[in-house]
């Protein structure tokens, strides 16, 4: 029993100090997340990808969250067909009628990000972790999204399938032109494996890989006719990543179009 609890303190001790970093970002997040919710309460929230993620994830971006930490707002999704009409759900629910993000915004009464563009729009030059936009802020962030995107392209992708992939510094692109929404409703993986087992969390170990599964719309943007998914990698060594698609499971509506793909980059690439 003694030898259990000091390999458990020293296991725990191990996982506390790895994330102590990311505690401290989370609560700074947090707290600029509490500022943003009183001043968008009632009112139409666009949350949009940020073009640099973070594989463990340290600013709140999991696929609920928003709800949660942005509540008393209504949140809409924005690769989704547009209705014809207009529906106000209840507050923190999830609107879900959307052809873009640049059609959400023109419905959208503020935008958050995680990333910062210097604009007229930007309604918290102060904080650090999150940003909150007005509606015509948009214009300014799709030039950061289109900026990105012809950098990425610039280069020779490291795949080629339904999507392009490109490797970028520990940052994994799936891009492609022209893209609609059927190409965009699938969810995103990444499965990674590390040069040393080790680097991989206790439960993945006899997996031998690291695994990322993402809504299209949580890492990526449509826009412009384009379409660019933006995938964090983790920060050690890889021997070879395997990414695609993989079609959400709907019990009333198949998506139409392709039924998912998938591409292997080798090691070191």
């Amino acid at each position: 029993a003694l030898l259990a609890f000091v390999v458990s303190a020293f296991r725990m001790d191990h996982r506390w100090r790895i994330d102590a970093q990311a505690a401290e970002l989370q609560q700074a997040a947090l707290a600029e997340l509490g500022s943003i919710r009183e001043t968008t309460r009632g009112k139409v929230v666009l949350v949009l990808p940020s073009v640099k993620p973070e594989w463990s994830r340290h600013v709140i971006q999991e696929r609920h969250a928003w709800r949660y930490y942005l509540a008393g707002g209504v949140l809409p999704h924005s690769i989704y067909p547009q209705d014809t009409t207009r529906h106000r759900h209840p507050v923190g629910s999830v609107l879900r009628r959307f052809r873009d993000m640049e059609a959400a915004a023109r419905a959208a009464d503020f935008l958050v990000t995680r990333d910062r563009v210097e604009s007229d729009a930007l309604l918290t030059p102060g904080n650090e972790q999150v940003f909150l936009y007005d509606s015509a802020g948009m214009d300014d962030l799709v030039e950061l999204y289109r900026a990105t995107y012809q950098r990425v392209v610039s280069g020779e992708p490291a795949a080629r399938s339904h999507f392009d992939v490109y490797l970028g510094d520990r940052t994994l692109f799936h891009v492609k032109e022209p893209c609609v929404r059927e190409d965009a409703g699938y969810t995103v993986f990444v499965e990674v494996a590390p040069e040393d087992p080790k680097d991989l969390p206790g439960r993945r170990r006899r997996y031998g890989f690291e695994e990322l599964h993402i809504p299209f719309q949580h890492s990526g943007v449509l826009f412009e006719g384009k379409c660019m998914a933006i995938l964090p990698l983790p920060d050690y060594p890889v021997s070879g990543i395997r990414t695609g698609q993989r079609p959400h499971p709907h019990p009333y509506r198949p998506w139409e179009g392709h039924r998912g793909w998938e591409a292997e980059i080798p090691a070191r690439r």
